[in-house]
């Protein structure tokens, strides 16, 4: 397969059809420790077609699969991603906080989470970085990513509009997206989706609940992108969602949104 075969997503979402795409929240994230790789085998057990997962930059310059910048809440260990090098990260246990089942689940390279899901799902790539100035972390992910022949496949996305712009500068052929939420930790000025003026992109990801009929218009006929809601569990807060045009849903646990999906 090239990487722009069977490509769910486009520079113009007016392109993509009227298909709503579903992903798996950190992997099946409500039935596995998020971002491990056996919550992403579970996405295809359930025959969910999208994951949405986070990446950093250890130490040595490998892209990891892990949401905080501390590997505390999910392994114990009281250390920063940057600080380590990917051989620890890997033998870190990230999975027995979640239940006993998962002891050793290691915090995966997003190489591996390729090489286990191939082009059999999609991916939304939410790059974790925090700051103004370059870190390496869009080259590094786009290396992997073109490495593995999945450009067509991905979807990138950040609350940081500087990653977005950088990641629009080195590789213009993957879409990208903005992240946004009233959250104290989102600078007010981009917390009602705001970069989106300033750096336009195909999709924008705000949390499910400041989806209403007037952001939904703004984004789709004024930014002119498709709006991919989070974190979306209720089956009711789906048709809501549904009804306003969001064209993209990413759950915890996405068995019962693709109920909904199908019904």
């Amino acid at each position: 397969m090239t990487d722009n075969q069977r490509s769910p997503f486009s520079a113009d979402p007016e392109s993509c059809g009227s298909a709503v795409m579903l992903f798996g929240h950190r992997g099946y994230s409500a039935l596995a420790p998020e971002n491990t790789l056996a919550a992403f085998a579970l996405l295809m057990q359930h025959g969910i077609p999208g994951v949405e997962l986070d990446v950093r930059l250890s130490r040595d310059g490998r892209v990891v699969v892990i949401h905080d910048e501390n590997v505390k809440r999910v392994t114990g260990v009281d250390a920063l991603v940057q600080d380590c090098r990917a051989s620890r990260l890997k033998g870190m246990d990230a999975g027995s906080w979640f239940g006993e089942p998962f002891r050793d689940e290691g915090i995966p390279l997003l190489d591996e989470v390729f090489e286990l899901l191939g082009d059999r799902l999609y991916y939304d790539i939410e790059l974790k970085w925090g700051q103004k100035r370059s870190g390496g972390l869009e080259e590094a992910v786009v290396k992997r990513i073109r490495s593995h022949g999945m450009t067509g496949r991905c979807l990138i996305s950040s609350f940081n509009p500087y990653c977005i712009r950088r990641m629009q500068a080195v590789a213009p052929e993957i879409p990208t997206a903005h992240i946004y939420a009233r959250h104290r930790d989102v600078p007010l000025l981009l917390r009602r989706g705001q970069a989106g003026l300033f750096v336009p992109t195909p999709y924008m990801k705000p949390r499910s609940s400041q989806v209403n009929p007037v952001s939904s218009f703004a984004l789709r006929r004024i930014l002119r992108s498709r709006i991919l809601a989070w974190t979306v569990d209720d089956p009711a807060e789906a048709t809501r969602l549904l009804h306003l045009g969001v064209r993209g849903i990413i759950s915890n646990h996405p068995s019962k949104i693709k109920a909904v999906l199908l019904s």
